[in-house]
C-alpha cells in the first residue's frame, strides 16, 4: 500500500507541475503575442487633430523651450500614426535634452540617449516628402549638438549638407535656410568654432526670412566673444556662460586678468607723483589661515583661485562675517560694477574716481543716484568698459546676471585701459 501510496502523491505532484508550466507558457504568449502587436492608432477627434498640427504645435513650443509641453505634442501626432517622421525627431530631439538635465543618474542618461537616435534614426528612415525630410535635418542637427558623440559636429555638417541638397531640388525649401543656418550656427557656437558660427548667423541675417531676432542675438554674443580673444580654455568655456558666478569670475581674474601680476607690477606714477603701493601682500599659507577668510570653499574646484582673490581683497569678492564666500551665487552687474571700480583705483591710485559721479542726476529710469554702486556704474559705462542694457530706454539693469562674454570683454578693455598704468607695459 505504502508504495502504491507513493506513486499516487508522485503522480499529483507531476500533475500541478505540468499544469503550472501549462499555465505559465500560456500566460508568457498572450503577453508577448499583446506586446509583438503595434497599439491601433486612435481616432482623430477634431478637424485640427492631425499628426501634422500635434508635429508644428510641438515645434512651436520647444521654441518656447517648454519641453514637456512639447513632448505631450509629439505622443499625441505618434497616437494617431505611429510612423509619422516629423513627430519621431521632434520626440528625438526631447529626450536628448532630458538626457542633459542636471541630476540625472547615468544609467537614465544612457536610456534617453538610445531613444533618442532611435527616434531619429526611425525619422530618418521614414521621412518621405521633402518638407518632411527638411524637418528632420534641421532637428537631426540639434539633436546630434545636444548629444555630443564622438564626431558630432562632422555628423551635423553631414545633415547641413543633405539641407542644402533638398533646397537645390526644391526650391520652395528656401523659406526653411534661415532656420537651418542658425542651427548650424549653434552647432559651431558649442563647438568653440566662433568664426564659423559667426559666418552662419549672418547668412540669417542676410536671407531676412526668420530667426533674425535670435540670430542677431547670437551674431552680438559672438562677436564679444572675438573681441574678447579669450586666452584660456577654460575663459572659452566661460564665455557661453550665461551668469558668471563668484568663483567663475574669482578664476577668471587669475587666470585670464592676471590680477595678481597687474597689482605686483603696480603704477609708474600716481596723481601725485608719488610712488604707487602694491596691494599684493606676503600673505601667511597655513592651512588654517587660508580657509579662515572663508569656510565655504574647502571642497571647491576653484579653491586656489578664490583664496588668491580673497588675499587681494576686492572689493564685492570678500567673505561675509560668518566667513562665508557663496562661491556657486550669480554676480549681478552692479556688483560686478563695484569690482571692476575697485580694481580701476587700485591700479591707478585715483581715489577720487569712487566719488567722481556722486551728486549727478541719474542718467537711468532703474537706478538712483544714490544707489550703493551708482558711481561705480557710471565710471565703467562711461569708459566704455561696461555696457548699459537699454540705451533706448535708458536701463543698466543693476540686478541682471553678467554673461560670461561681457565678462571676458569687459575684462580686456579694462586690461588695455590700465597698460598706461602699469610698468613694462
Amino acid at each position: 500500500m505504502s508504495s502504491i501510496h507513493s506513486m499516487i502523491l508522485n503522480y499529483r505532484k507531476s500533475s500541478r507541475s505540468v499544469n503550472a508550466t501549462l499555465i505559465l507558457l500560456m500566460l508568457n504568449f498572450l503577453i508577448f503575442s499583446g506586446c509583438g502587436k503595434n497599439p491601433e492608432p486612435r481616432k482623430r477627434q477634431g478637424t485640427l487633430d492631425t499628426p501634422a498640427h500635434h508635429a508644428l504645435r510641438g515645434q512651436d513650443l520647444l521654441q518656447q523651450k517648454r519641453w514637456n509641453a512639447a513632448e505631450k505634442q509629439f505622443d499625441s501626432a505618434l497616437e494617431l500614426d505611429p510612423e509619422f517622421a516629423p513627430a519621431l525627431s521632434g520626440k528625438s530631439l526631447v529626450k536628448a535634452h532630458q538626457s542633459n538635465q542636471p541630476g540625472r543618474k547615468s544609467e537614465r542618461v544612457e536610456a534617453l540617449r538610445e531613444e533618442s537616435k532611435d527616434y531619429l534614426e526611425k525619422a530618418v528612415n521614414l521621412a518621405e516628402t521633402p518638407e518632411h525630410q527638411m524637418r528632420i535635418r534641421i532637428d537631426a542637427i540639434r539633436v546630434e549638438t545636444q548629444l555630443k558623440d564622438d564626431d558630432w559636429l562632422e555628423q551635423t555638417r553631414d545633415h547641413y549638407g543633405e539641407a542644402l541638397e533638398l533646397v537645390e531640388d526644391q526650391p520652395s525649401l528656401r523659406k526653411r535656410l534661415s532656420e537651418v543656418n542658425f542651427y548650424m550656427g549653434e552647432a559651431f557656437l558649442a563647438a568653440r568654432a566662433f568664426s564659423d558660427a559667426s559666418g552662419h548667423y549672418a547668412r540669417v541675417l542676410e536671407l531676412n526670412q526668420g530667426f533674425t531676432r535670435e540670430a542677431d542675438r547670437q551674431h552680438a554674443l559672438v562677436q564679444k566673444i572675438v573681441r574678447a580673444q579669450p586666452g584660456s580654455p577654460y575663459a572659452r568655456e566661460v564665455s557661453l556662460v550665461s551668469e558668471i558666478s563668484r568663483a567663475d569670475l574669482s578664476a577668471l581674474l587669475i587666470e585670464e586678468f592676471q590680477l595678481e601680476s597687474l597689482y605686483q607690477r603696480g603704477v609708474k606714477k600716481d596723481a601725485s607723483g608719488k610712488k604707487f603701493k602694491s596691494p599684493v601682500k606676503k600673505f601667511e599659507t597655513t592651512q588654517t589661515n587660508k580657509l579662515a577668510d572663508a569656510t565655504d570653499i574647502e571642497d571647491h574646484p576653484l579653491r586656489e583661485d578664490i583664496e588668491l582673490v580673497l588675499q587681494l581683497k576686492v572689493r564685492g569678492l570678500e567673505a561675509n562675517p560668518q566667513h562665508l564666500f557663496f562661491p556657486n551665487r550669480r554676480i549681478t552687474r552692479a556688483e560686478y560694477a563695484m569690482m571692476l571700480e575697485d580694481i580701476l583705483i587700485k591700479v591707478t591710485q585715483d581715489k577720487g574716481l569712487s566719488t567722481r559721479f556722486l551728486g549727478d542726476r541719474s542718467p537711468w529710469s532703474d537706478v538712483r543716484s544714490d544707489a550703493y554702486y551708482y558711481n561705480a556704474a557710471r565710471t565703467l559705462t562711461s569708459r566704455g568698459i561696461l555696457e548699459v542694457r537699454n540705451s533706448i530706454r535708458g536701463e543698466f539693469g543693476p540686478d541682471d546676471p553678467v554673461h560670461g562674454a561681457d565678462v571676458l570683454l569687459s575684462l580686456r578693455l579694462l586690461k588695455d585701459e590700465l597698460k598706461s598704468y602699469v610698468r613694462g607695459s
